[in-house]
């Protein structure tokens, strides 16, 4: 076999589990309505001044969360939980290991197809729906730092849920994990938030996006302001702090699936 087939057969093999009919079809039509929505919404209305970091598209917390990283979360828990899990329920990961290919490796395709295809997906729609309703927007960093920062806790999740789910060996439980702190997510910033600066600042490490929010004074109470207003480069810090804590987990995952797993 052909150096780098191995690989490229196990992703092949990843994208076909995880993206299988009808979870493709569905997340197409769901951004279909989206863009129609937004366009209905935001499109016949002036066009937006200043920072485009103030769009409400972008920078409401609400609407973030439930047109970017609630469809993102959901199709990544699936895909690691049910997906991955089965595959090592089954005893599917044990046939990919007869292959002459690294566990770190195989980890890897399993990876890039249950978050790095969403990833790139989700981002690019994204950018192309806000390019759509707004063309006359010049700091599309701007536009992608705050999509990075609402997918930053959708990354954290899947992340623990990918720990647990290697773990256990199986995606069943995991994918409970993962779906109560998805959504307990709410009730865990709101505490947060009511032990005041010191709250503030660790609920940003968790979800990024308020520390972009609060620089840009957008979408919160002015009282909320007056506690802490980042600066900008304190905003990346946190949304660079948010991925590292991901990638922190997302490195404990592939230690354990190399040296400890037993299979």
């Amino acid at each position: 076999m052909r150096k780098g087939m191995p690989f490229l057969e196990v992703f092949a093999s990843a994208l076909n589990e995880d993206y299988g009919f009808p979870v493709l079809e569905f997340v197409v039509f769901a951004y279909t309505v989206e863009i129609t929505i937004a366009l209905e919404t935001f499109g016949h209305g002036p066009e937006p001044s200043g920072d485009p970091a103030l769009i409400v598209l972008l920078t409401n917390p609400i609407t973030a969360f439930m047109l970017v990283g609630l469809m993102f979360g959901l199709l990544v828990l699936k895909n690691i939980a049910y997906s991955f899990g089965n595959d090592l329920d089954r005893g599917v990961i044990v046939s990919f290991l007869s292959y002459p290919l690294r566990r770190r490796s195989l980890l890897t395709a399993k990876l890039l197809s249950s978050i790095g295809v969403p990833f790139i997906f989700f981002v690019s729609i994204q950018v192309f729906l806000v390019l759509l309703l707004f063309p006359g927007i010049v700091s599309l960093y701007i536009v992608l730092l705050a999509i990075l920062s609402v997918l930053s806790y959708p990354i954290l999740v899947a992340s623990i849920v990918l720990v647990l789910t290697i773990f256990f060996k199986r995606g069943s439980k995991a994918l409970f994990v993962g779906i109560v702190l998805y959504f307990a997510s709410g009730f865990s910033w709101l505490l947060l938030l009511m032990t005041g600066p010191t709250g503030l600042k660790a609920a940003a490490i968790i979800y990024p996006s308020i520390a972009l929010q609060l620089h840009y004074k957008t979408g919160w109470d002015p009282s909320v302001l007056r506690e802490w207003t980042p600066s900008f480069n304190e905003a990346l810090l946190y949304i660079g702090a948010g991925y590292a804590l991901s990638i922190s987990i997302l490195a404990a995952a592939y230690l354990y699936f190399e040296r400890r797993l037993e299979i």
